[in-house]
């Protein structure tokens, strides 16, 4: 009698903390045994990392070879010559971007979940762009910075020359110096 209250103060303890148990007998001894149950509360994962110098298994630098055998790469579009050298890709998730001379230059999530390493994601305001990146250049069809430490820069479509400081990150592009493949 005991035990069968042990037993029961031990499942009404597990379940007030969150998880769930499964009560069985032991088929050797005939005992109960109690085992817990993995929690059905699920939390949902950040959003993937935007730089600083890729995206999912793609790199800017990466050889366009290497970058399909990734398992990425849905389909390869060479841009006619022009400008020369270029095309560009698009993945099996949806996002794209462009390769130069067959190699990765510019990353574009499209409209999929990204935050950067300095937190700015697509929504992101203006003022929260420039305080992330003192290095922000305002354009006049969108904006870009340095990103830190690192060969590359971010494009962050959404604000420009006109915005006002609380304009909205639409889109946002990582890209090399190696990127001459869109204006």
């Amino acid at each position: 009698m005991r035990i069968n209250r042990a037993v029961m103060t031990f499942v009404v303890l597990a379940t007030a903390l969150g998880g769930a148990v499964s009560c069985s007998d032991d088929p050797v001894t005939g005992s109960p045994t109690h085992s817990p149950v993995a929690s059905s509360t699920t939390v949902a994962p950040p959003p993937p990392g935007f730089g600083p110098l890729g995206y999912g298994k793609l790199r800017l630098g990466m050889s366009v070879a290497d970058a399909q055998a990734t398992g990425e790469i849905a389909k390869l579009e060479d841009m006619g010559g022009d400008p020369p050298g270029c095309g560009r890709y698009t993945t099996h998730a949806g996002w794209s971007g462009f390769y130069n001379q067959g190699e990765i230059v510019a990353i574009m999530h499209g409209k999929l979940p990204a935050r950067t390493p300095e937190g700015i994601t697509v929504g992101s305001t203006l003022d929260q762009v420039r305080a992330a990146y003192p290095t922000l250049k305002l354009g006049h069809n969108w904006s870009s910075a340095e990103v830190p430490d690192q060969p590359a820069h971010y494009g962050f479509l959404g604000i420009r020359q006109e915005s006002p400081s609380d304009a909205k990150v639409t889109q946002m592009l990582l890209y090399n110096d190696k990127d001459t493949c869109h204006n």
